[in-house]
């Protein structure tokens, strides 16, 4: 594993635009890339801040390649989905790909809400189905408008919202003649299937650059590079009379350009520091190449 690391990163190294750069956002080791898989809240250091934009874009397309490409070969070569003629590269894969490897760090790229909310979806989608299953054809379209909405619904009230789900849901209303095959078995094959790939490939290929998941089930707040992190600093007043309301709206927007303004002092304190290291290392560049011209002299 260590040895693959190294020519990854000799890989990346080996690329434009990265002479220089302090890829924090490497792994330190095999046992660092296996406690990213825990997720973000578990990881003993500070996340690192992501790669530059060039190195995630390449990054982000060939692992998208890599899942996508994944389904199709099951597709085709798997001997029960062959024989059966099943369906199991399903459209709203490409859309998952987008959230699991451009932007991991997003609550919609989650596994819970990747899991779940596919999951919910393809109910959601078989019983609409089932419902106007009986009604008249002039009447069919509304069984992918009430799957999409009331999956939706239910993806708020479990806060697992994925919006490739929706497609899901909306695939499973109208129930295509390749979905007709599988019937009640939907959520179950291809759903659940293709969603649980989709998360493990996101956990090999995700963690050499980024830490992924955020988290497996329950929100949390992450640890960033720099973060003042006061426990216990923070106070609420209680208010009473009839202008109670007018004052907690007014401590709401306070509360909001005060968090904006700790981020922005947060990425601004950062950068100083990156600055400084830079500064650091030329300033011992320029001490060695001092002694080296020196050294002829002495002698």
């Amino acid at each position: 594993m260590n040895f693959v690391l190294r020519r990854f990163v000799q890989w990346v190294k080996s690329l434009p635009g990265t002479r220089g750069h302090r890829m924090l956002w490497l792994p330190r080791s095999a046992s660092d890339y296996m406690l990213r898989m825990r997720g973000a809240q578990h990881y003993k250091h500070d996340i690192p801040s992501p790669p530059p934009v060039l190195i995630w874009s390449i990054f982000s397309a060939v692992t998208s390649f890599i899942s996508i490409m994944t389904l199709g070969l099951i597709h085709k070569y798997g001997s029960a989905i062959h024989n059966h003629n099943l369906p199991f590269a399903i459209a709203p894969a490409g859309a998952s790909a987008v959230l699991i490897f451009a932007v991991p760090a997003s609550p919609l790229a989650q596994p819970r809400n990747v899991i779940v909310g596919h999951i919910i979806a393809a109910l959601v989608g078989t019983f609409a189905h089932a419902l106007f299953l009986h009604v008249e054809d002039s009447l069919r379209w509304l069984s992918g408008a009430l799957a999409v909405s009331v999956a939706i619904g239910l993806m708020g009230l479990t806060n697992c919202y994925h919006p490739p789900a929706g497609a899901t849901a909306f695939i499973g209303g109208y129930f295509g003649p390749d979905i007709e095959r599988v019937g009640w078995w939907y959520p179950l094959f291809p759903v659940l299937p293709v969603a649980l790939i989709m998360v493990g490939i996101g956990l090999i290929l995700n963690n050499m650059c980024r830490v992924y998941p955020v988290y497996w089930l329950t929100p949390v707040h992450v640890r960033r590079p720099h973060d003042s992190i006061e426990a216990g600093a923070k106070t609420e007043d209680v208010e009473t009379g009839p202008e109670s309301n007018a004052s907690n709206a007014e401590n709401d927007v306070n509360d909001e350009t005060g968090n904006e303004m700790e981020a922005e002092m947060a990425w601004l304190r950062a950068r100083v520091r990156e600055l400084e290291r830079e500064t650091h290392v030329l300033r011992h560049d320029h001490r060695i190449s001092q002694i080296r011209t020196a050294i002829p002299d002495i002698a």
